[in-house]
Formats: structure tokens, sequence, C-alpha cells
């Protein structure tokens, strides 16, 4: 890893991104870049794969807003370019997780592919971002709204969805390049880190004004995201002690909830680990306790599937439930007999 640099902002935290990932874009020489939002009104249910680095002129990171989950089309993406073509995707810190989810899980080759990531504000659920943007008058209203408090760590987080609500890892930090926000005064400041030290040479003819990172304002930040993640910590648990009848007490019990579900599989259409491969069912069309707890361990906590479950069940609580368990218990990779009980 490099070493943390500033960039200054002089103002304008969203145009220098965009500075910063069009001279990226330059020279790694990528042919296209996924990306997962857009400033357009329009609502997308897949990323925007751009063509030309002129079209981030109107690229928002930061539009919080998350219908899909940008990992989930980067198989297919790469298959079709081959990875003798240079390829960018630009994710959110769970979209990350959730694309290793898939290179652990299915050994997907990621050659050829430039991850950049950034620290997730928070996105609303689609009804209220729809309502909050027209109450603000524009999509960069209401990105403004949010980037401005990045520096305590975002606003009030009830309005989110519940998984950004209960999310333990919003700051970027393992992709090829990284951009820090929270904590920051992005205003002044915005924090790029890279995988490897050779990777700052993508800085080159920048024109951007570049430092080594300030001690004092590293240390805030860390500070502001130890306080974000303790606080979504307390939400999971209000939220567990609220549902508690809703949450499994074995992994037995935890597979049959998906059993209970029948033939629906909406949230394992729209989850990025399903993508290679779904859940194997067996002869009968039981689900395999081997496939259901190896998707809970490697869940990237993006909350498609809450999103899109006719039950409305908490999944995204559920399955951080499960994974801590299985980290607790420490039987990771091991899968847990069946009569292992979550206690």
């Amino acid at each position: 890893m490099s070493h943390p640099l500033m960039v200054e902002t002089h103002g304008d935290p969203l145009g220098t991104i965009r500075q910063l990932l069009k001279t990226i874009w330059r020279n790694a020489k990528l042919e296209v870049v996924l990306t997962p939002t857009d400033d357009s009104a329009e609502i997308k249910q897949s990323p925007s794969l751009l063509n030309s680095p002129d079209e981030l002129e109107s690229f928002n990171p930061f539009k919080p807003l998350m219908t899909s989950n940008t990992a989930r089309f980067i198989p297919n993406l790469l298959s079709s370019f081959g990875n003798k073509q240079k390829i960018g995707a630009v994710l959110r810190p769970c979209e990350l997780r959730a694309l290793q989810g898939l290179e652990k899980n299915f050994r997907l080759s990621t050659e050829g592919l430039l991850t950049i990531s950034f620290d997730c504000l928070g996105t609303y659920p689609l009804e209220d971002y729809n309502w909050r943007t027209q109450r603000k008058g524009s999509i960069d209203q209401l990105t403004q709204e949010s980037i401005q408090f990045a520096k305590h760590g975002g606003i009030v987080p009830y309005r989110f969805r519940a998984a950004c609500q209960v999310c333990q890892s919003p700051a970027g930090g393992d992709a090829h390049v990284n951009i820090g926000v929270i904590g920051l005064p992005i205003r002044q400041y915005i924090l790029l880190t890279f995988k490897e030290k050779e990777l700052e040479g993508l800085l080159t003819s920048n024109g951007l004004g570049i430092m080594r990172a300030d001690q004092h304002l590293m240390n805030h930040r860390s500070l502001t995201l130890a306080k974000v993640i303790e606080r979504n910590h307390r939400v999971s648990e209000r939220i567990r002690q609220g549902m508690a009848d809703l949450f499994p007490t074995s992994f037995e019990q935890f597979v049959e909830t998906f059993a209970e579900c029948g033939d629906c599989q909406k949230c394992m259409q729209v989850c990025p680990l399903c993508a290679i491969q779904m859940p194997i069912r067996s002869e009968s069309g039981e689900y395999l306790m081997e496939e259901i707890v190896r998707w809970a361990e490697s869940c990237a906590g993006c909350g498609m599937c809450e999103q899109v479950c006719p039950r409305h069940r908490p999944l995204s609580t559920i399955f951080s439930y499960v994974r801590e368990q299985l980290h607790q218990a420490s039987i990771a990779p091991n899968l847990p007999s069946r009569s292992l009980l979550i206690h």
C-alpha cells in the first residue's frame, strides 16, 4: 500500500474527483469504465458503462441511490472484453467486497481490471430518494446535502436503506485506487490511497494539488470512521432485539428460511454472489446447507436482497448476524454441523 495522499479540492470535491478519474483513465489506458451511478434523473437497474473519459463530466459517485450491485455485472463484462483489454470499475465498498467474494468462491479472474473505490455516505430507499430529490429540487442538491456532512460521518442514518444503517465497512480501502471523504473537510481535501505504490504513476499530468496526508486529518478520519461503525453496530443491535423472533437459532433453521420461500429466489437473482452460480439444491428441492452457509459467510452487505424481498424480511441484518456467528465460532471456511446453534 502506498502512503496516503491528500488532494486539494478548492471547494469542488465532485469536480476534483472527476478530474482524478479522467487522469487515471487516460494514464491506465482503459477501454471502458463501469460506474454504479450517474447524475441523470433516470432510475437504472444496471450500472453505466462509460466509453470515454469525457463521460465522467456528469459522474456522481455520491448520488445517494443504489438500485443494483455493480459487481454482479463484472463477470460478464470481463468475459466479453477478455483479459487483454484494460477495464475500470468504480465500486462502493460493498460492491468491492462482493467482487472479492466472486474471486474467492468462484476463482473469478480479474486480470486487466482496475478497481476504484470510494467512501460510501449512505443511500436512500428508492421511494424516499424520489421524494427527497423533488423536495430538494435536483439530484445535485440532494448530493450536496450528503457530502457536506462527510467530515462528521454523514447525515442522520435512520433515513438510509437498512443495509446502510448497519454497514460495518463504509470506507474504501482495498481497491487499486481508493478515494476517502469520511472524516475529512472535503471542500479542502480528499484522501487518495493506492494498493501498490507503483500505481501512484497514474496521477502524472493531473494538474491537481497533491501532497502527503496530514497526520492530524488522518487521526480525525480514523476517529470518525470508528464512531460511524459503532453507531451502525448499535442500530444493528436494536434491530436484532426488536425482531428477535425472525432470527434463526441454528444453521438448519437458517436454511429452512429459504425453503419456506418456495421458488421466489428474488433475493438470489439480485445478489452479486449468485451472478456466477445460484445456491445449489438437492434432488428433493431443498437447499444444501453448505451452499447457503457459504452464501451467508461471503455476504457483502449491499442489501440488494432486502430491497426485493416480497416478505420484507430484514435480510441485511440476518445475514450480518449469521456471518458474525460464523466468524466468532472460527469455523469458516470449514462448514458447521447441522446441530450447531447460533447464540
